[in-house]
């Protein structure tokens, strides 16, 4: 379960080919969120869902007219994802991380699935082709990189916990692989930010129009 102390350090092969249980453990916390996040949605006080349905579809015959900020959508999002990924890494230096650090993935995956089961419920295939633009494009990117992070955090997590039993347990080389790690997460989490802001927006813009224009806002 420590994947950076043996065989073939640095390899990927390796990494998960010895914390396999601590990829599986973090995507099914994710899948966990997602169902979960799904399943509010369906069960939302009506007036609440009567309203957030009603801005959805505002939003949808008005978003041609709505001027984007690239850059500035952009900015956010890798701001965002910059202090999620620092704060699953600095988890990831304490033994007690580990429960916030699922938290962080279990809350990721509930807001994705309760944005996926409200959108595909309230307005059906419209739905689905705002999911397919407004909810995937970044997270292509963002959701693979989060978990990865999330393993490796609980992973380096785990490590410092046996070198708390076992002197011998060497620290230093694992931080070293633990940091490039959450390095190249930090990496295509930025690139997800960048997707979010300069492209997303521009899918979801020509969603919503075949939406109205096909009359699939039900």
């Amino acid at each position: 379960m420590t994947g950076y102390q043996k065989n073939a350090p640095g390899r990927l092969a390796s990494v998960i080919l010895n914390g396999w249980p601590v990829f599986l453990a973090v995507l099914l916390v994710l899948v966990s969120g997602l169902l979960v996040g799904s399943m509010s949605a369906g069960r939302m006080d009506r007036a609440k869902a009567e309203d957030l349905s009603n801005y959805i579809r505002d939003f949808v015959q008005k978003v041609g007219e709505v001027n984007f900020d690239p850059a500035r959508i952009a900015k956010s999002a890798m701001i965002n994802n910059a202090i999620t990924v620092a704060a699953m890494y600095i988890l990831g230096l304490t033994v007690i991380g580990i429960p916030v650090t699922l938290a962080i993935l279990f809350v990721r995956g509930f807001v994705i699935g309760f944005t996926v089961g409200f959108l595909t419920g309230d307005m059906s295939l419209g739905g689905v082709i705002l999911t397919l633009s407004a909810v995937l494009p970044h997270n292509l990117l963002h959701l693979p990189a989060v978990c990865f992070g999330a393993s490796a955090s609980v992973m380096f997590s785990l490590l410092l916990l046996k070198r708390n039993f076992d002197t011998a347990v060497r620290i230093w080389p694992g931080l070293i692989r633990y940091t490039a790690v959450m390095g190249f997460v930090l990496a295509v989490t930025l690139g997800a930010g960048l997707v979010e802001g300069y492209i997303t927006p521009a899918i979801t813009r020509l969603a919503a129009g075949l939406i109205v224009s096909g009359q699939g806002l039900r």
